[in-house]
């Protein structure tokens, strides 16, 4: 919506005569508005910005004062404009001064201030209803570029890949470049490839700067980032977008609104792949419990490229983000997440390739050899024992457990287990006994370690403990009873079913 004085000059219809350009650049500052002003001071009555008229009707001609008067008056005038940050000075001539005063253009070349000359037949007026007009017409157009750019965006978020075009739109509509960035740093979707790296770049520096928006320059262009929110006002991603240019005020809006439309987008796809995840580790799970058929007619719904016999079942460790990187939607394969590790059943041409990339990403996994879908509740451990062996040369850490006893074990032959030595200890009404003798086998029998655990008192746990053995109908327990009753609370408390110990 800027206009310049270079603009108003090149109004063929005013006639106005550029008399000094003034400093370098000055001919392009913005004009905000024009008004006219015969004060020798008019500091009280000018803004920033303006343009300034006057027929110089107290300001005195050569034949009315001394030279030196003269130069030192000129000298003030122009100097108080330039203060006032006035950008430039129209001179009106042939009412009080045939021509602009020489002693006027030599102050203004001292400071750098435009001058043009106004003819005398043209009013005052004429210049600002051509502002006005000018003015108007730039923010009528630029309306229409907002809407415009509007109207791509939305037609963009209606295509049936979103993301990739609503970044090429925003790309376009700014004669630019942009990039969008997941929250871990990956490069989503992107229009140009040798912008990468600044894109990278910038992201880091705008998280650092806790700004929603943030704006880095270089030599030759400048961008902004946009932090993409979504509905519940958490951190979905980045939107990073550059011209060869400054960014204008089209081009931020724009930037401004695909960040919103991604963030919508972000935040629908977001619940959904939850969805997903959610159903996929059920039927992960349904597999390993040897129920192909199922799996193998709800896998179409869930998995973009389901594999067919014969296939390859793996096991890979690392932590959420390592294992949210694996791509795994371009080749066969089904996979989800059980107990903190994924699970995947692809091709066998497909395993040595995943295994590189696992390599690379620091990733730990152990496969079964080549079997059908129905023998995947056999390679389940085979796949686990190789992790096992692949463990022994890493540390374990408490985002990378090592592979237990338990893991090995089938689940529904070890939950059996436990639940016939447990009994009726892990009805619902005797959680509060079932924690109890948990704690009381951790703390190898030490009734103040138990109670102190637990947060309550020994003679408290005394209590609690011949209640259990009154259930199970044990008289003592035994080195043997301790043991199958510590492995049966191990297999509960692996698979998430052993209740939470509260403070009494």
């Amino acid at each position: 919506m800027a206009f310049t004085v270079r603009e108003l000059l090149s109004i063929r219809s005013l006639g106005l005569l550029l008399r000094f350009e003034g400093a370098d650049g000055a001919l392009d500052a913005q004009i905000h508005w024009v008004h006219q002003s015969e004060l020798v001071d008019s500091t009280l009555f000018t803004e920033p910005g303006e343009v300034l008229m006057t027929t110089g009707s107290r300001l005195p001609r050569p034949d009315e004062t001394s030279a030196e008067e003269l130069g030192e008056i000129y000298r003030h005038y122009v100097h108080r404009l330039c203060d006032s940050s006035v950008v430039a000075l129209g001179f009106g001539v042939g009412d009080h001064h045939d021509c602009v005063p020489d002693e006027l253009l030599r102050s203004a070349h001292r400071y750098g201030l435009p001058v043009f000359e106004i003819p005398w037949e043209l009013p005052f007026s004429a210049v600002i209803k051509a502002v006005s007009k000018s003015r108007s017409d730039a923010e009528h157009a630029y309306l229409r570029r907002t809407n415009s750019a509007q109207r791509r965006l939305i037609a963009a978020a209606g295509r049936p890949n979103v993301a990739q075009s609503v970044v090429s739109s925003t790309a376009q509509i700014i004669s630019g470049w942009a990039v969008l960035v997941d929250r871990n740093g990956r490069m989503l979707v992107h229009t140009h490839t040798d912008q990468l790296t600044r894109a990278a770049l910038a992201v880091r520096q705008h998280m650092a700067s806790g700004k929603t928006v943030s704006f880095a320059d270089d030599e030759h262009s400048q961008l902004c980032v946009h932090t993409i929110a979504g509905s519940e006002d958490q951190p979905r991603g980045f939107l990073v977008a550059g011209t060869p240019g400054e960014l204008d005020p089209l081009a931020i809006s724009t930037c401004l609104l695909a960040s919103n439309l991604l963030g919508i987008f972000l935040s629908l796809t977001g619940r959904l792949e939850t969805a997903l995840a959610e159903m996929r580790s059920s039927l992960i799970a349904e597999a390993l419990a040897g129920n192909a058929d199922l799996v193998l007619r709800a896998g179409k719904s869930v998995w973009p490229k389901t594999p067919h016999d014969p296939v390859q079942l793996g096991c890979v460790e690392g932590t959420e983000a390592q294992l949210g990187a694996l791509r795994l939607t371009d080749i066969p394969a089904a996979w989800g997440q059980l107990e903190g590790r994924l699970w995947i059943v692809t091709r066998p041409a497909m395993q040595a390739r995943l295994a590189t990339q696992m390599d690379e990403d620091g990733l730990r996994a152990g496969w079964a050899p080549t079997c059908s879908w129905r023998e995947l509740g056999e390679a389940r451990s085979l796949a686990l024992g190789d992790l096992l062996r692949h463990d022994t040369d890493h540390a374990a850490d408490e985002a990378n457990p090592r592979v237990n006893l338990v893991d090995l074990l089938p689940r529904r032959e070890a939950e059996a287990f436990a639940r016939t030595r447990l009994g009726p200890i892990i009805d619902p009404g005797n959680h509060e006994l079932l924690t109890t003798l948990a704690a009381w086998l951790d703390a190898d029998g030490a009734l103040d370690i138990a109670a102190a655990n637990l947060g309550v008192h020994r003679h408290t746990i005394s209590r609690r403990m011949r209640r259990v053995c009154e259930l199970l109908g044990l008289g003592s327990l035994d080195h043997s009873a301790r043991h199958d009753l510590w492995f049966a609370c191990q297999v509960l408390a692996h698979h998430g079913e052993l209740p939470k110990a509260t403070a009494s």
